[in-house]
């Protein structure tokens, strides 16, 4: 509200630049229309012709004030609306993503992936035409069922490899398989359904939390109701929860979950996730914003709910990864290091230098 009383401040503002200058040149026109009347009138005067003619020449002069006014407001605006019809236009020539659903979804099984084997082959990808590659001749094979750390510098590639997982930007070559499958012969909708993102601001609709768990109402009271006692978020298992507590389905959510803290609307997004019993999970940064015991609660969630998913976990805090089966080490859109932990701080490299870095930080 503060920037669109903003906008309409200088709007009239420019309306009353517009006008007062406008009302100057029509008092101008009104002036010259009189003053050579008055000068003709020594030359011509009594005639009748004359007459009609400059009374005739300054009651136009006199409506053109308004007529020159409205003309030119109206161009105005006409110039100023015809950004939307040019809005309209450029996005009906932007490229659709993929279709939602497509004929060959009814040949996977719906249990797909039962086990959440994950290979990236050959991977290249970049976000718009012209720009340059993000992830470069990436080749990785992840084991079903095991937790990923991914770290690595800013512009590394973490989020971009979430990016390429959901479709969100097509592939420019290679291809994802999961449990046997390429993702690009499946729907948008299919693919998206089976995975779970917990993404670092935690997301949430005014409402019930009915309505956030379960938008679709697939599931019953009694599933909605196990899922919060699984991640801590029912009364009858956290008494200490005052703020935000959940003792009913139809509790009350404000926009944005304003009610609850942070880390209870990052649980309840969780939450979300497990109640669809998603295979493959994608954390990013999930617990960048919360303290250190609600990260040490969502971890502990993350270790025992999702035990036997595949999740990747793109770190904030290295010591949210470090029990992590695997770690990934991005580095410029490639795998420059892929093992686990133990054995990375072992050999040294890049998650050597990581970790030592984070030391010294936080000593």
């Amino acid at each position: 509200m503060n920037i669109n009383k903003i906008v309409i401040f200088l709007t009239f503002t420019a309306q009353c630049w517009l006008g007062v200058r406008l009302e100057l040149i029509g008092t101008l026109i009104i002036t010259c229309a009189c003053l050579l009347a008055v000068f003709e009138h020594g030359a011509k005067g009594g005639n009748a012709d004359f007459a009609s003619l400059a009374g005739l020449s300054i009651s136009f002069a006199l409506s053109v004030t308004q007529s020159l006014n409205w003309s030119v407001r109206m161009s105005s605006d006409l110039d100023a609306n015809m950004v939307s019809v040019e809005r309209i236009k450029q996005y009906c020539n932007i490229k659709g993503e993929a279709p939602r659903f497509l004929e060959t979804d009814s040949r996977v099984d719906n249990n797909w992936p039962q086990h959440g084997n994950i290979e990236f082959k050959n991977v290249y990808m970049r976000y718009r035409p012209g720009l340059p590659l993000v992830l470069k001749d990436l080749n990785l094979v992840v084991p079903a069922q095991c937790k990923v750390g991914i770290v690595g510098r800013t512009g590394a590639g973490k989020s971009s490899l979430a990016v390429a997982l959901l479709r969100i930007v097509e592939l420019d070559a290679g291809s994802i398989i999961i449990d046997g499958v390429d993702v690009r012969t499946l729907g948008l909708s299919t693919l998206r359904n089976k995975i779970a993102v917990i993404p670092q601001d935690p997301v949430l609709f005014s409402g019930s939390v009915r309505s956030n768990l379960d938008p679709f109402h697939e599931f019953e009271e009694r599933r909605l109701f196990e899922v919060l006692q699984r991640v801590g978020l029912s009364k009858k298992v956290d008494a200490s929860l005052r703020s935000g507590a959940i003792t009913s389905l139809e509790d009350k959510v404000l926009n944005g979950g304003e009610n609850f803290s942070v880390g209870q609307r990052q649980l309840l997004v969780i939450g979300r996730a497990l109640l669809h019993g998603a295979t493959v999970v994608l954390m990013d940064e999930a617990t960048a914003a919360v303290d250190a015991d609600t990260d040490s609660r969502i971890q502990h969630v993350m270790r025992t709910e999702f035990k036997n998913a595949t999740c990747f976990v793109i770190a904030h805090r290295l010591n949210t990864i470090m029990d992590s089966d695997y770690i990934l080490v991005m580095d410029d859109g490639c795998v420059a290091e892929f093992d686990s932990p133990s054995n990375l701080l072992a050999s040294g490299g890049m998650f050597k230098d990581l970790a030592d870095t984070w030391d010294e930080e936080h000593e």
